[in-house]
Formats: structure tokens, C-alpha cells, sequence
């Protein structure tokens, strides 16, 4: 079978096997996915520019129109040489799915096709046609390990020709991993801000680099449990900038929503108030505030529809990866706007 495991796929890109010239790059981290993808394209020696040569798909379109795929793969390039094809937002698509698998099993002479996706499930129609083409290679992308992190850092300060010290580099690896080009941007900006002192250091590390896509994960959370839905745009612009990941939302919301369930059945059963509850479970103080008022905001009938809601649309946005981003976003905000007007009864 074509594929490779996660720890493999680096070292593939350093020696690249050209006789795979049908690419599927995959995974939840959507930033290492894209950084991977356009590693592949630039082994191909093909001009992204050159609009004769090289062309960019948008997975839903060719759901629709399936037939250009196949117009673009057999088209020889008018100056001759290869011919550069991406395709971008797959997902569970039957249409593309089965178009892969062929051009997998007989792929175009002088093309080379680049498919980046999203989280792919082993029996997903699109992952199996391309790891059991002839001609295909299938490399999967996950979240950073520390030793992938340890790379994207070395890289970086190499590039930028300085160091950091031991106590730096730790500090730094604690706020990295959510998302590989979220990480190499904040890297980058921590070069340019220690630019010609000599060996980053960890009070370097703590003034410019903050776990922004964590923390902006828990107060989107909480903007959903409370009802803040006016806070919530402005979070998910942050999200976005910070390139985090559907998954990365989709299990602390879960999570979250099944303590709260618990809580609110234990407050209903003792007759305790909300504050009480939330000082019961040791609460976290800086979210204690928004727990308290979405106990007070949420029934235990409210809850369960609404985590029968969250577990609905987790198994959506597998099934439709191109729309992830959209089908989490829309979730927090509508949670939101229940429990808005919930509170507002």
C-alpha cells in the first residue's frame, strides 16, 4: 500500500520518489497539510506562476464538475515539460473519490497531481483509492510532536542565524504545536523581535509569544456556554489568524458542555446554586465567571439537546472537511444565541 506513517513523511520529502505523481496530503492540521502540499508542488520543478502549466482546484467545483479533472490531468502543457495540478478542500466526495482512484491506477504521463485534505478516516473512499493506486502516495499530517517542533524551531533560527537558550526553547515548545504554520509564524516573529541581540532567551520567548490559540479557544467556549454571542465574531477572527483547526475547538466545546450537563443535574438534584456548584468543582477563576452564568442560563433538557447537537455536527464537518471551519464556527455562534436567550426568559 502507498502510504506513509506521520514520522515517515518528513524524511519522504527530503528523498522524494518521483514515480508517485498522485499525491494525498491529509490530516487535521491544516497548516502542516498546506506547508506539506507545497513541498510536494515544488519537487515537481513545475512554475506555480506559469498559469499554462500549473493550475489550482477547488475540490467542491469539480464535485460539480468532475469532467475538468480529467481535462487538466490529460492536457499537455503548450511549451511542453510537466504540467502542476492542486486540489484543494478535499474531503468524503464521491465524485472526486472515484477520479483519484482512476487516475491513481493509470495516472496522466508528465502531470502531477497534489490533493490536500482535511481528517481523513482509513475507510474514506478518497484515502483508500489513493493508498492502493499504483501511482500514488498517500502522507498523512498531524499535530506537531516536540521533535517536529524541535525541527520547525531549529529551522528557523538557523534562517534567521541565531540561537536560543535551553530555558527559551522550552518556554517556546509550550506555546507552539496547534497548527505548523501557526507555529512557524510565531517563531518567525520572535527572530525579528530578538533580531541582533545574540541567544533568544525565555523572557524573550514570554514578551512576544503568547498560547494565543489556546486561550482564545477557552474564551470562544465560554462565549458559547454564557450567550456572548456578540464577543464571539471577534474570537473567531482570532481563531482563524491563528490557524487552528476545527478538532482543536470541536473537543474542549464537547468537553465542556458534558461538565456543564453534569453540573447542572447536580445542581437541580441538591437545590445548590449555581456559584456554589462552580466553587464545588474548582473552577478555573477566570472561567468561573462564565460557568456561573451559563448554570444559570442552560436546562438539563437545554444541554442534552444541545450536546446531541455538538456530537451531530462533529460527524458532519468528518464527513464534509472542506467545511469544517464553517460548520464549527456557525455551531459556536448559534450556541451561543440560545443560551442568549435563554438567560433573557
Amino acid at each position: 500500500m502507498a502510504q506513509k506513517k506521520a514520522g515517515e513523511v518528513d524524511a519522504f520529502l527530503s528523498r522524494p520518489d518521483t514515480s508517485f505523481p498522485v499525491v494525498l496530503v491529509y490530516g487535521p492540521d491544516t497548516g502542516l497539510v498546506s506547508e506539506r502540499a507545497a513541498r510536494v508542488a515544488s519537487l515537481s520543478d513545475v512554475d506555480p506562476a506559469d498559469p499554462f502549466a500549473s493550475v489550482v482546484l477547488m475540490a467542491d467545483e469539480l464535485e460539480k464538475s468532475i469532467g475538468r479533472l480529467f481535462d487538466e490531468a490529460r492536457t499537455v502543457s503548450m511549451f511542453g515539460g510537466r504540467r502542476l495540478i492542486r486540489i484543494k478542500g478535499a474531503g468524503n466526495g464521491k465524485a472526486l473519490a472515484e477520479a483519484v482512484t482512476e487516475l491513481a491506477a493509470d495516472p496522466p504521463a508528465d502531470a502531477v497531481i497534489v490533493i490536500e485534505a482535511g481528517e481523513l478516516r482509513k475507510n474514506a473512499p478518497l484515502r483508500v483509492g489513493v493508498e492502493r493506486g499504483r501511482a500514488a502516495m498517500a502522507l498523512p499530517c498531524y499535530p506537531d510532536e516536540q521533535r517536529g517542533l524541535d525541527k520547525l524551531i531549529d529551522e528557523e533560527l538557523a534562517a534567521a542565524g541565531t540561537s536560543i537558550d535551553r530555558a527559551g526553547r522550552d518556554a517556546l515548545k509550550a506555546r507552539l504545536g496547534g497548527d505548523r504554520l501557526a507555529s512557524r509564524g510565531e517563531v518567525q516573529k520572535l527572530c525579528l523581535y530578538a533580531h541582533g541581540q545574540g541567544a533568544i532567551t525565555q523572557a524573550d520567548v514570554l514578551a512576544v509569544v503568547g498560547d494565543v490559540s489556546s486561550e482564545t479557544v477557552e474564551e470562544a467556549v465560554d462565549a458559547a456556554l454564557a450567550g456572548e454571542a456578540r464577543r464571539l465574531p471577534h474570537l473567531v477572527e482570532r481563531l482563524q489568524a491563528s490557524g487552528v483547526s476545527s478538532y482543536q475547538i470541536q473537543g474542549p466545546l464537547q468537553r465542556q458542555f458534558q461538565q456543564l450537563l453534569s453540573m447542572r443535574q447536580e445542581m437541580d438534584a441538591q437545590g445548590s446554586s449555581a456559584a456554589d456548584i462552580v466553587a464545588r468543582r474548582r473552577v478555573h477563576f477566570s472561567r468561573a465567571p462564565a460557568m456561573t452564568r451559563a448554570l444559570q442560563s442552560w436546562t438539563v433538557e437545554a444541554l442534552a439537546r444541545s450536546l446531541a447537537r455538538i456530537e451531530a455536527d462533529i460527524l458532519k464537518s468528518r464527513k464534509e472537511a472542506a467545511l469544517q471551519q464553517v460548520i464549527t464556527y456557525r455551531l459556536l455562534l448559534e450556541l451561543s444565541v440560545e443560551a442568549a436567550r435563554s438567560r433573557a426568559r
